[in-house]
């Protein structure tokens, strides 16, 4: 695994989060992940109506195998107070985050001068595009998991966490190389960045949590264009990680209007759903 790979990971890990809503399934299984990771956090299992956005990322962070490196928190002054120990908090509010870092908030900032009051917010950075980046933040909009897009220096910024992502790759694969390109290499990928999405080639670059619904899609044909061949993960996709979540929300949807309905009417309600997507 290289550290561009890993820092993707953690962002994929967040990117199957969005849209969450507290009490639904996703939000269950963050709080799960946090709460089965030992040693927990201050003794502390968060309940359902906790604010979860510092559970959310240390969940992302631990679901990515790396939380011996960002440490994990629910509250997120402690969690500053971690990463100042560990060497990774940076108090720089004109800082550019890379994918995979985190940022910390405060809605109190004046916007004026360098902020060093108590945060009150964490989100994991999806993209950067110049001087912009898009988060991906638990608890928002009424306690759901959704994306903000912030500039560099902004107001509300009160500092970033960033995890020694070639570190943690080496670690989680001693092959790693230590260098590493963490920007997209096309103006595709470029752009999908930008709008916090990526392209999915083959079957093999899905984030895990997609995997077994993908396959299911396939068998069904409700996703054209692929090529089945003898190993399932060179299976093409040619396709946008967003498309493959509404295809995956499609299929869920159908599936439970139709009962019992049998595989041919599945695979038409499903290709009628992706025609429709496609529009």
């Amino acid at each position: 695994m290289t550290e561009n790979e890993l820092r993707n990971k953690v962002v994929s890990i967040m990117l199957g989060w969005e849209g969450a809503v507290r009490g639904d399934s996703r939000h269950a299984e963050i709080l799960s992940i946090y709460n089965n990771h030992k040693p927990l956090a201050r003794g502390y299992a968060v309940q359902k109506n906790d604010a979860y956005c510092a559970t959310t990322a240390s969940a992302a962070y631990i679901k990515a195998g790396m939380a011996d490196f960002t440490g994990t928190e629910c509250g997120v002054g402690q969690w500053i107070t971690i990463a100042e120990q560990k060497g990774i908090w940076v108090e720089n509010d004109a800082h550019r985050p890379k994918p995979g870092d985190a940022i910390c908030y405060d809605w109190s900032d004046s916007g004026v001068g360098e902020d060093l009051a108590y945060p009150d917010h964490v989100g994991i950075v999806a993209s950067v595009d110049g001087d912009s980046f898009v988060v991906i933040e638990g608890n928002i909009n009424g306690g759901k998991v959704g994306r903000r897009s912030m500039q560099v220096n902004g107001r509300y910024i009160r500092g970033f966490i960033c995890p020694d992502f070639a570190a943690a790759a080496r670690a989680l694969d001693p092959e790693t190389p230590i260098a590493d390109d963490v920007e997209p290499t096309n103006e595709r990928d470029r752009l999908l960045a930008i709008l916090g999405d990526r392209w999915i080639e083959t079957y093999r670059d899905l984030p895990d949590w997609a995997k077994p619904e993908v396959m299911e899609l396939i068998k069904l044909g409700a996703l054209k264009g692929t090529q089945e061949v003898d190993d399932p993960e060179n299976t093409k996709i040619g396709a946008t990680l967003s498309f493959v979540r509404s295809l995956i929300i499609a299929l869920r949807t159908v599936k439970a209007l139709a009962g019992g309905a049998d595989k041919a009417a599945l695979a038409d309600a499903l290709e009628a759903a992706a025609e429709a997507l496609k529009q």
